[in-house]
């Protein structure tokens, strides 16, 4: 039971460290394309090499630069065209772009974390079934 409390204490703390660097953040949005713009779900997540249930928000990439997870808003930046930095997220490090997926590995306690989104599939707004 203390490990669980203490997963949900690291998720619970990168969530409100994400917040309270959205609120301390001014970045000017930096989007180089549009190609990363849809709904992102979480499909993974591992501590300290253990996989563990994920029940991190989506997260909404926008082709304005714009990204939005829960109520957290912010801007996202692309570095050399496969990191990925959120403005709210300056604690947890870049994202690695690896195809449909965005990947954050950080430090939580001490601890090597990773959490995995993958994009959702969306079908184009003119698509109808036949």
């Amino acid at each position: 039971m203390t490990s669980h409390s203490g997963l949900l204490y690291s998720i619970a703390k990168i969530l409100l460290v994400g917040a309270l660097g959205l609120f301390l953040s001014s970045a000017p949005a930096h989007a180089q394309s549009s190609y990363l713009s849809g709904t992102y779900r979480c499909v993974s997540v591992e501590i300290a090499g253990k996989a563990h249930p994920c029940t991190a928000p989506s997260l909404e990439m926008n082709s304005d630069g714009s990204y939005q997870m829960l109520a957290e808003r912010g801007t996202y930046e692309i570095q050399r065209g496969h990191w990925l930095v959120l403005s709210a997220s300056k604690n947890h490090g870049r994202a690695r772009l690896n195809g449909k997926e965005i990947i954050f590995e950080f430090l939580s306690n001490g601890k090597k974390s990773t959490i995995t989104y993958r994009r959702k599939y969306q079908r184009p707004p003119a698509w109808v079934s036949g």
